[in-house]
């Protein structure tokens, strides 16, 4: 009888270590599977055709509406701010490096309908593998502050 006990408690470890490995498998595939799609973050194809979009895109003349048709819209990798947000982002460190803002980044920081501010990450390096995903970092972010939905500020940061 303590044969036929020692036999059945002799495999009782190969369950958990059946699904552990499964788990393993299966994250290892979808690791692979996430890193070989590239970038979510990248919009276009390529940093020039990024700058292209970018350059269709006229101060005071483009709206919100104008920005999503070229690609330049919220999600995606995109951060849009609030208007206390965009002050913390454009806030230089000292009052003479305020003083030497643009006109229009003080007049949003200044006037009562303050400007919302858009950050969109224009494309990552295509390096591959799934580390370089988590590491990579965009070629570059175009910010765009807007007053009452129309572009009042733009910019390409690297």
């Amino acid at each position: 009888m303590t044969t036929l006990l020692r036999r059945q408690n002799k495999y009782r470890p190969l369950a958990p270590l059946l699904a552990a490995s499964l788990v393993v498998v299966a994250a290892c595939i979808a690791g692979a599977l996430w890193s070989g799609a590239g970038d979510p973050r990248a919009r276009y194809a390529s940093l020039d055709a990024a700058k292209l979009a970018y350059a269709q895109v006229m101060v005071d003349i483009s709206t919100e509406s104008d920005l999503a048709s070229l690609g330049f819209n919220a999600g995606h990798g995109a951060r849009s701010l609030s208007a206390l947000g965009g002050q913390e982002y454009f806030m230089p460190m000292t009052s003479r490096a305020f003083d030497n803002l643009d006109p229009a980044i003080r007049s949003c920081f200044e006037g009562q309908d303050r400007c919302t501010a858009l950050v969109v990450p224009l494309g990552a390096p295509r390096d591959g593998g799934f580390l370089a995903a988590h590491a990579a970092q965009p070629a570059g972010h175009a910010v765009f502050l807007l007053h009452s939905g129309r572009v009042a500020y733009k910019t390409i940061v690297d």
